[in-house]
């Protein structure tokens, strides 16, 4: 991409509000392209759309305020107020402060609030981000300005009172490696039923398919920097058989600790992995409970907070890459070639063993999409 676009550390004052328009203006990606990739992520009613799907679509009308990001620090309080079902929502974005290291800085980080659903209407989905944003060219923060940060503290969790929980018509079906409510036990880590290749061709189709055109995807200089938000796809998708009948709510976190790069060996890389001496990039995750409580008023749920971990295996041509970028950091922070990038805090709404029935066979997915 080339000119100039989106908005500028300098144009982010406090206040200052982006509106996004509809979710599904410019969407290319369908939820049933979506569904047939990745199939069921979480437990939802019928009639709803995924809420993956959903957060990275309604995500991509609010780039206004990164499009001249080259990282995405990640967000707090992501709460779905009800489970989303248009993709006629709008979205709007407003700038509730901004920090700068020093005066004379060239960018800064940004602190923004997103809200997504009907015009005039209660919000369906809302969350706080925060993201390093580049000045114009030759822009240089003056060496008079004062305060260095305007930032709010935002909130540690998102706050549960404000979501509708799930309704199910009659006993949800338990589809084989579901878990129920009792099996989320605090402290054990889950095994994750499938491992995610790290595919530059999806990796580039699910990007642009969503719409979101930040420069740092596709810029060669950056190589190809992996959507952040393309990690807590990936490991959640790497959990799903296990998230069956769990709700998603929101996240008390979401942090990207690590850049993903796709350089154009990497890509490459896919179309002649059987001729390298050693295997394809992959993202691994781990699921581990950190908490349960009863949801008042409703036995057939409880509310259950669990961390997820996303881990990129990094092989010796992704290794070159960060080598290449100078990050040193992240070289640095791996571990037999395992490096993490993305910590996620979920908040679920998850129903007990009495309110589910097993199904198993052919038609499990099937009654699952029913229920």
């Amino acid at each position: 991409m080339s000119g100039e676009s989106g908005l500028f550390i300098e144009d982010l004052e406090a206040g200052r509000e982006a509106p996004g328009g509809r979710i599904a203006d410019g969407l290319e990606l369908s939820p049933a392209d979506f569904a047939g990739r990745f199939g069921a992520l979480f437990w939802r009613p019928p009639e709803s759309l995924d809420p993956i799907y959903y957060k990275l679509a309604a995500f991509c009308k609010t780039t206004a305020v990164s499009e001249n990001s080259p990282a995405n620090l990640g967000a707090t309080g992501v709460l779905f107020h009800r489970p989303p079902t248009s993709l006629a929502d709008e979205a709007n974005t407003v700038v509730l402060g901004r920090k700068f290291r020093a005066p004379g800085a060239s960018t800064g980080v940004a602190q923004v609030q997103s809200r997504i659903g009907p015009p005039g209407g209660a919000p369906t989905l809302r969350w706080t981000r925060e993201c390093v944003v580049k000045g114009r060219p030759g822009w240089r923060l003056p060496k008079s300005a004062a305060p260095l940060d305007t930032r709010e503290a935002a909130p540690a969790e998102c706050d549960l009172s404000a979501a509708r929980l799930p309704e199910a018509r009659g006993p949800v079906p338990r589809p084989p490696g579901a878990r129920v409510a009792e099996d989320f036990r605090v402290g054990e880590v889950i095994p994750a039923g499938r491992i995610a290749l790290l595919r530059p061709d999806e990796v580039l189709w699910l990007t642009r398919g969503l719409g979101n055109l930040a420069k740092t995807h596709y810029t060669r200089d950056s190589g190809y920097i992996v959507w952040g938000l393309l990690t807590l796809l990936y490991g959640v998708h790497n959990h799903a058989p296990a998230l069956q009948c769990a709700a998603l709510l929101g996240m008390d976190q979401a942090k990207h600790l690590a850049p993903v790069y796709l350089c154009e060996a990497l890509r490459a890389e896919e179309h002649a992995a059987a001729k390298l001496p050693e295997p394809p990039e992959f993202l691994s995750a781990t699921l581990t409970p950190l908490a349960q409580q009863e949801a008042p008023g409703r036995p057939d749920l409880r509310l259950v907070t669990v961390e997820l971990l996303v881990t990129n295996h990094i092989n010796a041509i992704g290794r070159a890459e960060y080598q290449r970028q100078g990050a040193k950091k992240a070289i640095e922070s791996t571990v037999d070639g395992r490096l993490l990038v993305g910590r996620y805090v979920l908040r679920l709404a998850v129903f007990t063993r009495a309110a589910t029935r097993e199904v198993s066979g052919p038609g499990a997915a099937q009654a699952r999409e029913k229920s």
